[in-house]
């Protein structure tokens, strides 16, 4: 099959997460499952701000590459896992967003005190830390979402946060709220009060109102 239309998108939301701020120089990477089968993903070691659509990788799901002069993300094994794991996922979206990386180092989930974190899902759990660029980054993020269904961005310890999605635009939404409810839940901190966290009635109610005609 032809991959630039793919290639493009994969550039233009690393575009778009550079833009920001989620994602700075070479950090954090982003992918799309293709219709064949096969990731579009960004490539290792190359300054986003000096990328090229052409310079996006293609490779399976073994992290094999398919097509691309340089070599996939070394954080391949991650977007991999998530994706063997979620047939429903076509887009992983992972950085190392300042506040995201803040609150992972101290393991401390996040609660859901803002319409942005009720996006995602949250509470937003931390999962265990492992070595960057290990399977065992990608096995735990995929266990994460298998166990809480919903689930649609996690943190990782010492590391940054995923996100998933529909679709890259879903993924990097996902991406996009949950660092602003991270930053929300550490600006509320400062206040030196307790955030109040919404209900799970609460929620529901948001996700009613959501569902309707013309909301978000």
């Amino acid at each position: 099959m032809s991959y630039p239309i793919y290639k493009q998108a994969i550039y233009e939301t690393t575009l778009n997460l550079v833009k920001v701020g989620l994602i700075r120089l070479s950090s954090g990477n982003i992918s799309t499952r293709l219709p064949d089968g096969n990731i579009a993903i960004t490539p290792s070691g190359i300054l986003y701000d000096k990328m090229k659509p052409d310079d996006i990788v293609i490779m399976d799901l073994g992290g094999n590459k398919i097509e691309g002069k340089y070599k996939p993300s070394s954080e391949k094994a991650l977007h991999n896992e998530i994706y063997k794991a979620h047939p429903d996922v076509n887009a992983v979206v992972h950085t190392h967003s300042i506040h995201a990386i803040a609150f992972s180092t101290v393991g401390i989930e996040l609660p859901v005190v803002c319409l942005e974190l009720v996006f995602v899902g949250g509470p937003i759990p931390v999962a265990d830390y492992q070595t960057p660029g290990t399977v065992k980054v990608g096995i735990g993020a995929a266990k994460h979402f298998s166990e809480k269904p919903g689930l649609r961005g996690l943190l990782l310890q010492n590391h940054g946060l995923v996100a998933i999605g529909n679709d890259l635009n879903d993924a990097y939404q996902n991406a996009y709220n949950l660092e602003t409810g991270a930053e929300i839940y550490h600006l509320a901190l400062q206040t030196g009060k307790k955030p109040i966290s919404l209900t799970d009635f609460q929620i529901t109610q948001i996700f009613e109102q959501y569902k309707k005609p013309g909301k978000y």
